[in-house]
């Protein structure tokens, strides 16, 4: 049976056991509220696939504490150091070259790597020591949620925990970049503009 809890230090020890049982867990961000699960639990990411009915062969991604563990996992080259030490934490997805393989992986071995800018997920993913899911908590294809009421009920039932954050503050997706490569490929626009890159980047996006 699903639980809804406060945002606390308490609750995250919560969300730890839960994910650590391969269920699954609604938190909050900065930007949407997450859908998160052991992203180094196969198992239990073909539940995320089931809960937001979402195509298994789309890759998602996940979330860490810090750019220390960000870089356990994915390469940073110069353009995606630049980028991270700009906005990190921050609504700032950065898709990467992959170091090892965890089950978000996509075909071609790039991963989306977020460092939310949220006090509560901070703490969970320092409490849990893993990355955990970054996707959205919605069914796919619906609308993000920034707020709890928003968010699909059916969707809530399949959860083990579900964090009462509040309101989001963006209230948007973060901006997702390909930093694969020498030239930054913008995938979508969020709560960072693109503006915002090009005058860190001091270079205009195609």
């Amino acid at each position: 049976m699903s639980r809804i809890l406060k945002a606390s230090a308490s609750s995250a020890d919560e969300c730890v056991k839960a994910l650590a049982k391969g269920r699954a867990v609604v938190y909050p961000t900065e930007t949407v509220y997450g859908l998160g699960v052991d992203a180094t639990n196969r198992k239990a990411v073909r539940l995320l696939f089931r809960i937001k009915k979402r195509d298994p062969k789309k890759p998602t991604s996940i979330a860490v504490a810090n750019l220390k563990e960000a870089e356990k996992i994915a390469h940073f080259n110069k353009l995606a150091l630049k980028l991270a030490k700009k906005f990190l934490p921050g609504p700032l997805t950065l898709v990467l070259k992959a170091k090892k393989s965890l089950p978000v992986l996509a075909d071609d071995g790039t991963i989306g790597i977020r460092i939310p800018d949220s006090r509560f997920t901070h703490t969970l993913l320092l409490k849990f020591k893993k990355p955990i899911t970054a996707t959205s908590a919605n069914i796919s294809g619906a609308r993000s949620a920034s707020d709890l009421d928003q968010i699909d009920k059916q969707l809530l039932e399949m959860t083990e925990i579900i964090i009462d954050g509040s309101r989001t503050k963006y209230k948007i997706g973060s901006t997702v970049v390909d930093a694969t490569g020498d030239e930054p490929k913008i995938l979508r626009e969020g709560a960072i503009s693109r503006k915002s890159i090009e005058n860190v980047l001091n270079t205009k996006i195609v």
